[in-house]
């Protein structure tokens, strides 16, 4: 037990003046710049140089359009446009669902007192098991 106990003294003891062996190394301000400075080229030459999988940072350039030709583009579209949001197309689901029948709160509520009363005779018929605290004991009594 005591070469143990020493052991474990001394390498609590050796990990506990680790810390202090390591000294914050100073550094002159021209050394940052220079190392920002070569880290901003090569962030520079990465944007620029193509990666795959990456996409192209910097896109195409694309000639402008005038008012006038966006405006004759939208008016093309808009017959298809119009079309698409009057008619009923197959997989998107009907954009307004079918009425359903409103149902008085009398009419709600007995229905509901009436499934409560069947639950009720089925629980004591012990046709719905009791389940409560002991879950898993249920069929053992």
């Amino acid at each position: 037990m005591k070469p143990s106990i020493i052991f474990l003294a001394a390498a609590s003891a050796l990990l506990l003046t680790q810390p202090l062996s390591a000294l914050a190394q100073s550094s002159n301000a021209s050394d940052k710049a220079a190392v920002r400075a070569e880290r901003r080229a090569k962030g520079v030459e990465a944007a620029r140089t193509f990666q795959p999988g990456e996409g192209n940072p910097i896109p195409d350039a694309k000639p402008k359009v005038s008012r006038a030709e966006r405006n004759q583009a939208r008016k093309e579209r808009r017959p298809d446009g119009v079309d698409a949001a009057m008619n009923f197309h197959s997989g998107e689901g009907d954009p307004r669902p079918a009425p359903t029948r409103r149902i008085a709160p009398d009419e709600r509520r007995a229905e509901r007192t009436k499934q409560r009363e069947e639950v009720k005779a089925e629980a004591k018929a012990g046709q719905i098991p009791d389940y409560g605290d002991n879950y898993g004991n249920a069929n053992q009594k």
